[in-house]
């Protein structure tokens, strides 16, 4: 979800502190939760900046498009290897070292199944 705009802070805020309407009424006017205009209102109170606070991009992806191509060559050639086993494979080939399920999701994202050998 993307954070609300400078502008709607200061004009919640200002409709909050004008005293004409309740705090729901302004949440509804201005199509935002109650939460949010007491978190205006707490803002402002204590002096801090109204500005939406940066967002986290999340963590880096550790494998990159090499490392898919790795392990998807790897694949085809052992179909029946276990997830346990690529993980070998990437951490002496690429010295990458990344969890089982994370190697699980890779796959998964690469169209890749489980275990191919019956």
């Amino acid at each position: 979800m993307k954070a609300y705009s400078l502008d709607l802070r200061d004009r919640v805020l200002e409709a909050a502190l004008s005293g004409e309407q309740t705090i729901a009424e302004v949440a509804e006017l201005f199509g935002v939760g109650t939460t949010f205009v007491n978190k205006m209102l707490r803002l402002h109170r204590t002096g801090a900046d109204l500005a939406p606070r940066p967002h986290g991009g999340g963590q880096q992806a550790r494998l990159s498009a090499a490392h898919h191509k790795m392990l998807h060559a790897e694949v085809r050639r052992r179909n029946d290897a276990t997830l346990s086993e690529l993980r070998s494979h990437l951490a002496t080939q690429a010295q990458v070292e990344v969890s089982i399920p994370t190697l699980g999701r890779v796959l998964q994202q690469l169209g890749l199944g489980r275990k191919k050998s019956v």
